[in-house]
């Protein structure tokens, strides 16, 4: 091989490199500017969401009692 059919090889090889960097870049931007259709999966996880999301309820029965057992028991060492 001589230096004229290795510069053509290399020459081929960085082309086809960039032509395939190009389609690339071009699949990907074409696929993000397509618009998305529901699809059932979408449709489900829009569905199950939670409807109170970020709201918890108060689960403390006690309120600001610090002990409920002092109306019951009393300590008879205090």
């Amino acid at each position: 091989m001589d230096f004229k059919s290795k510069s053509i090889i290399l020459a081929s090889i960085i082309v086809a490199v960039i032509i395939v960097a190009a389609g690339f870049w071009y699949w990907s931007k074409s696929r993000q500017t397509q618009k998305e259709t529901p699809t059932l999966g979408s449709f489900i996880f829009e569905k199950t969401q939670n409807p109170l999301e970020g709201q918890v309820p108060d689960t403390n029965p006690f309120k600001n009692r610090k002990n409920p057992l002092d109306s019951l028991y009393q300590n008879p060492f205090e």
